[in-house]
């Protein structure tokens, strides 16, 4: 399982984390808070029922304090917590594709985002591609 979830992680998640952060210059615990309250958001977008709705507006109003007040403080994610996630993100894309009901799996996508974001140590500094392009000239002329 730990092979598939460190795959999972570095071929699908992590890069365009990594990138998100670079670009906005958040942390990855920012873009972590914020995938959680773009799903909590997300949830009440397709809630059907009252009880349903109250239930994610008052996900979304913690999400949005959580996201806000604690943006910047470590977060944590379980490796049993992210297979689930994955394992239903299989089972409703397997679902979507048997009845072409596509309403709801994009839930999973953004809580697996949420999820391995916050499991980044440390952020590589944005490449300068100028700086770079200069230092390969060099290199090559050398």
């Amino acid at each position: 399982m730990t092979n598939i979830d460190v795959w999972v992680g570095k071929t699908l998640f992590i890069p365009p984390i990594v990138k998100l952060c670079q670009i906005t210059k958040q942390s990855q615990y920012a873009v972590s808070r914020l995938f959680w309250f773009i799903t909590a958001l997300d949830q009440l977008r397709i809630a059907t029922s009252l009880t349903s709705q109250i239930i994610a507006g008052l996900f979304s109003i913690f999400m949005m304090f959580t996201a806000s007040m604690r943006a910047d403080m470590p977060a944590f994610s379980m490796m049993w917590f992210r297979m689930v996630a994955l394992a239903f993100l299989v089972l409703d894309v397997f679902s979507g594709v048997v009845s072409g009901t596509w309403r709801g799996v994009e839930i999973w996508v953004l809580v697996l985002f949420a999820e391995y974001a916050a499991t980044i140590t440390t952020i590589p500094p944005k490449e300068d591609k100028k700086a770079a392009r200069n230092l390969r000239a060099s290199e090559a002329g050398r």
